[in-house]
């Protein structure tokens, strides 16, 4: 049986990463989606509250005709966690499961930097999904399914600069998550 974690700090979740929930579904028998407190590799937590985020990820695959679970384990952690206590903490939780992890091509260039990225390596195989704009080369032993042929450039960062500076949304983000965040002033959008 085939397990496929997605984790990320989703603020907010968009097309994008409905794209590769998509993509991911038709290739597991379990799909996990994990937000994350705070990404020890990035400068700042993220902008919208745990709770928004979780709701904002429901309203993403509402849609979808596949039982995904969304898992708030990291959130609940009380120090900054890492990949690799999370693939253990998976591991013992379907222990009759294969685990794979979906990584981005910017997570993807530094993951010699996530800590114990070798012990993950060791436990995990790793899909990919590439950019444009990035040029990654895998590490030799990676066990890496490359999706190279990902089309969708959309970036959270973005969307939040977007939705603070006053712009309307583009199609960046379904419908139900851009009248969430609009509801709940989530990024500054008054």
């Amino acid at each position: 049986m085939k397990l496929i974690l997605f984790g990320g700090s989703f603020d907010p979740p968009h097309c994008g990463h409905l794209k590769i929930i998509e993509d991911c579904i038709e290739e597991c028998d379990k799909l996990i989606l994990m937000p994350s407190a705070y990404s020890p590799l990035k400068k700042n937590p993220p902008i919208a509250e745990s709770k928004h985020r979780i709701i904002m990820l429901e309203l993403l695959t509402q849609e979808l005709k596949y039982p995904i679970q969304i898992d708030d384990w990291e959130i609940n952690q009380s120090s900054p966690n890492y990949t690799y206590l999370t693939v253990q903490h998976l591991q013992n939780e379907y222990p009759n499961f294969s685990i794979s992890l979906v990584i981005g091509a910017d997570q993807l260039q530094q993951f010699q930097k996530w800590k114990n990225y070798q012990e993950i390596l060791d436990s995990v195989q790793i899909i990919g999904f590439n950019r444009k704009k990035y040029n990654v080369t895998p590490l030799i032993d990676m066990n890496l399914t490359w999706i190279k042929d990902f089309e969708m450039d959309i970036s959270s960062t973005e969307i939040r600069r977007e939705i603070a500076s006053g712009a309307q949304k583009g199609c960046e983000l379904p419908h139900a998550v851009w009248n969430y965040i609009n509801e709940h002033n989530l990024y500054g959008n008054e």
